[in-house]
């Protein structure tokens, strides 16, 4: 069992980030990678959206009255499927070793599942982000255009994974920050001893929620930290969202 606390200090922080506290968590092992679109195609193959075993019962209501086949997006023509993207329309083969993104917290579950995995809790993801309590995952820099794919980097797509040595943490976790915004399992609940900052804003949704963490290739660099918690209903898929596995050790 290990503990995590990131004990860093911003110049600024949303209220939802505080304050500091202790977790503690048992042995886990997350991936390094973030599932891509060759790894989803497999589930999509291996009729992932058929099979109820996959899916929290929700998310299988969901699966059925929306008729989900495949991520937000992805297209089917004559049996092949392809993504529409903001440069046009592409192969899932040309685009296999990019991160899957456009996917629901139900989505990423049943896959993970699937894939006899899990989720990440936010704190199992916060502690890979903050390995020995640097700021990043590659410690105490602040992003740029070699570390993670953000808005800067004008890519406007998910980069092919290991695109960003430098970013990686001190265990190999590749693209922590930037790509896709990553789903966890954790409900966006306050922190013990939460206070809220800003009204009508972050204390109004602390309900029916899911967080997730690292910013995508959307976010501006001065915009991002290891301790942001973006935050999503379970079904939506409309936002750059995709996710990595984990599993107890």
């Amino acid at each position: 069992m290990s503990n995590v606390q990131c004990p860093i200090n911003y110049s600024f922080a949303f209220d939802n980030e505080k304050p500091a506290h202790q977790v503690f968590l048992q042995d886990y092992a997350l991936d390094r990678a973030l599932v891509t679109n060759g790894d989803y195609l497999e589930f999509i193959r291996d009729n992932g959206y058929k099979d109820f075993r996959w899916w929290f019962s929700e998310g299988w209501e969901v699966v059925n009255r929306e008729d989900w086949r495949a991520p937000l997006y992805w297209e089917s023509h004559d049996d092949e499927w392809m993504i529409r993207d903001f440069a046009g329309l592409h192969s899932v083969s040309d685009k296999a070793s990019e991160p899957v993104y456009h996917v629901s917290f139900f989505e990423a579950s049943a896959f993970a599942k699937w894939a006899g995995k899990r989720l990440p809790t936010e704190a199992e993801w916060e502690k890979a982000a903050c390995v020995d309590a640097k700021q990043f995952p590659w410690g105490p820099d602040s992003p740029n255009e070699t570390k993670a794919n953000l808005l800067e980097n004008n890519l406007w797509s998910p980069a092919p994974v290991g695109s960003f040595p430098e970013g990686a943490n001190s265990y190999g976790c590749h693209q922590l920050i930037g790509d896709v915004w990553e789903w966890t399992t954790s409900d966006y609940v306050p922190y013990p001893g939460f206070k809220s900052e800003f009204d009508e804003y972050n204390d109004k949704w602390f309900v029916n929620q899911k967080v997730l963490r690292g910013g995508s290739f959307a976010t501006p660099q001065i915009h991002i930290r290891s301790t942001y918690r973006n935050f999503f209903h379970a079904h939506e898929r409309w936002m750059v969202s995709g996710f990595r596995c984990a599993k107890d050790v």
